[in-house]
């Protein structure tokens, strides 16, 4: 009955997997012609890292991913951005394009690459950084270490160094997903990370070849392996980000989505958490955005358009 079940188990799960092997070989390969590389590969201290650069005028503005350290996710928000300034996306070492870089992947590494990259692509000082979510971090950290090289900033629903304290949150977000690390090469080659991910609902407000092109992207065992790296040095990020000290009198907008905010997370997280990052500068105020959530360059590009605009021209040359 044993032998009898195991044959019956191969008979199902074989022909499964012949699906999801040929599901992710095509979608591959579709995705691979669709989305060639845009931009150029650098190499940075042994590994190469993808940067993208658009447009002219200075000073140039620096898009920081999130999470995900795509260079794609912020496709809306550079072509308009290109309109009136020179600005530059990359995707951090190991997501996307870029290889992957020496752990751990704390904000103060990502943010030394980031300084070795502009440099080696001669994408020279000042700029205006621009971080989203996590992003936030990596671009404090990166004004602690070289603030003469900083005109101004905006966050994006950027982190906050307290939030897992203040918001009850674990200190590692993804300690429970780290089990399926192993696993992730069976599971990319089976089809089903790109089966997951293109579960996921698109913002109207995106476009749907970026959307693909950010899937195409995300599809990678190396940016599954990188995220899980990055959401390890959670602690050791903060406690980076806590040391940055702030921007002094350096033009700053924090961006909040408050779109489905309950009372609660009102108090704890737009009138809170911040709110409080608008005290990083003499120059900073609060812009409340009404009509996204927590992603707010995929819900409303529009409001991230507009905040970097504002800030350029008050530090633009004359």
């Amino acid at each position: 009955m044993g032998i009898a079940a195991g044959y019956i188990a191969l008979a199902v799960l074989l022909p499964v997997a012949g699906i999801g092997l040929c599901y992710e070989a095509v979608g591959e390969y579709r995705d691979r012609h669709r989305f060639p590389l845009k931009g150029a590969l650098v190499a940075v201290d042994g590994h190469q890292m993808h940067l993208f650069c658009t447009g002219d005028g200075n000073p140039i503005v620096i898009l920081e991913a999130p999470f995900t350290g795509i260079s794609a996710s912020w496709a809306p928000v550079q072509e308009a951005v290109s309109r009136f300034a020179r600005v530059c996306s990359y995707d951090r070492a190991g997501y996307g394009w870029s290889e992957p870089g020496p752990l751990p992947r704390t904000s103060g590494q990502i943010a030394l690459e980031l300084h070795a990259l502009l440099a080696r692509a001669d994408v020279r000082p000042p700029y205006v950084l621009v971080g989203a979510s996590s992003g936030g971090f990596h671009v404090r950290v990166y004004n602690g270490h070289f603030p003469a090289e900083v005109a101004a900033m905006v966050l994006v629903d950027s982190s906050h160094p307290d939030q897992a304290s203040r918001l009850n949150l674990p200190a590692d977000p993804l300690a429970e997903d780290r089990i399926w690390g192993p696993f992730l090469p069976v599971t990319h080659r089976l089809g089903i990370l790109r089966f997951a991910l293109h579960r996921e609902p698109r913002a109207p407000a995106f476009p749907a070849d970026a959307w693909d092109e950010v899937l195409y992207l995300r599809d990678k065992t190396n940016s599954y392996r990188t995220l899980l790296r990055e959401s390890a040095a959670w602690v050791e990020s903060a406690d980076q980000v806590r040391a940055s000290g702030t921007l002094g009198a350096k033009p700053l907008l924090v961006l909040t989505g408050t779109l489905a905010a309950n009372p609660a997370m009102r108090a704890l997280w737009v009138d809170g958490l911040q709110a409080d990052l608008v005290h990083l500068s003499s120059q900073g105020r609060q812009v409340l955005v009404e009509k996204s959530g927590h992603p707010i360059q995929f819900e409303a590009p529009d409001a991230v358009v507009e905040a970097i605009h504002e800030v350029w021209n008050v530090v633009r040359p004359e």
